[in-house]
C-alpha cells in the first residue's frame, strides 16, 4: 500500500530500525494456621498449588487477536519464537541503565529480557493506515513477569529523559506517564518521544505509545509508533498521540491473553 511504504526516504527507513530496536479459602501457596485447622477441621494441603509452566510460543500465537476479532484493523503479519532473543544487532544500552526496560518491553528482539516464549503481530487501522500497531506477547515464570512490570513502573516514574545507543545511532528520549484502564492484574501506559541522530549524521524524531498488561506470567504489549522526521521543536512538543480507537482492541487482546493463561492454570 503506497500510503505505508512511500512516505519516508532511506534515512527514515533506517531510523525506523533504530526505533524498533516496543474468599474464604486460602490462596494457592499460602499457609493455613493451626487455629484455622482446629476451627474448620480442614487438613493442610500436602503441597502448595503450583502455577503451570510459562505459555509456549504456539499458545502465545493462538492468544493473538485475529483480524475478525480486531474489528476495524488489518493484520499484516506476525511470528513467534521459543526462548529469548539472542540477536546481536538488537543490543542497545541506556543511560541511566534502569530506563532500558521502557524500550525493551515493546520490542520483538530484546536480548537479556529472559522470556520463555514470544509471539507478535502488526496491524493497521483500516486499509490505509500508516501508523503500525505492534502487539507483543511474552511469557515468563510468574515471579519474573512481576519483576519485569516492576522494572517498567520504576522506569516510567524515574526516566523523564534518558539516552539510548545502539548500532545505528543515538537517541535522546523523553517519557510521559499516562493513565491506563483497569486491565489484567496490572497495567502500565506511557509515551516515548525520541530525537535520534543516526551514525550517518541524519536526524529525525519518532514516538511510541505503549500499553503493557500482565496476567499471571504473560505480558501483553501493544505499541503504536510513527517516524515523524525532523520536526520543528514547537511542533514536536505538541505531538501527543492518544490510544483513541485502539482502546477496545487493547482490552480485547489483554482479555484473550488472560484467558490463555487461565486455561493453562486449569489444565485445559
Amino acid at each position: 500500500m503506497a500510503g505505508r511504504t512511500g512516505r519516508h526516504l532511506a534515512p527514515i527507513v533506517v531510523l525506523m530500525t533504530v526505533v524498533g530496536l516496543t474468599a474464604a479459602c486460602a490462596e494457592p501457596g499460602t499457609s493455613v494456621s493451626t487455629e484455622e485447622k482446629k476451627s474448620t477441621g480442614a487438613a493442610a494441603p500436602e503441597k502448595p498449588v503450583q502455577r503451570p509452566v510459562p505459555l509456549t510460543a504456539a499458545e502465545l500465537g493462538a492468544a493473538l487477536l485475529t483480524e475478525e476479532q480486531a474489528v476495524g484493523y488489518t493484520i499484516t503479519g506476525g511470528d513467534s519464537r521459543t526462548g529469548a532473543s539472542t540477536a546481536s544487532s538488537a543490543v542497545e544500552t541506556a543511560s541511566p541503565g534502569t530506563c532500558l526496560p521502557l524500550r525493551q518491553i515493546r520490542r520483538q528482539s530484546a536480548p537479556g529480557r529472559g522470556e520463555s516464549a514470544a509471539a507478535w503481530s502488526t496491524m493497521y487501522r483500516g486499509d490505509g493506515g500508516v501508523s503500525p500497531r505492534t502487539t507483543l506477547l511474552t511469557s515468563y515464570p510468574v515471579a519474573t513477569a512481576r519483576t519485569r512490570m516492576k522494572e517498567l513502573r520504576q522506569g516510567v516514574e524515574t526516566c523523564g529523559r534518558f539516552t539510548v545507543r545502539n548500532a545505528y545511532g543515538t537517541s535522546s528520549v523523553t517519557t510521559e506517564k499516562l493513565s491506563v484502564p483497569d486491565l489484567g492484574e496490572e497495567a502500565v501506559r506511557y509515551r516515548l518521544l525520541g530525537r535520534t541522530e543516526l551514525s550517518s549524521g541524519d536526524k529525525g524524531s519518532d514516538y511510541s505509545l505503549v500499553t503493557a498488561v500482565r496476567s499471571g506470567g504473560v505480558i501483553v504489549v501493544v505499541e503504536t509508533s510513527e517516524v515523524l522526521g525532523l520536526l520543528p521543536p514547537a511542533e514536536l512538543a505538541g505531538f501527543k498521540p492518544e490510544p483513541g480507537p485502539d482502546e477496545q482492541v487493547i482490552a480485547a487482546q489483554a482479555e484473550k491473553a488472560a484467558e490463555a493463561e487461565r486455561g493453562a492454570l486449569s489444565g485445559g
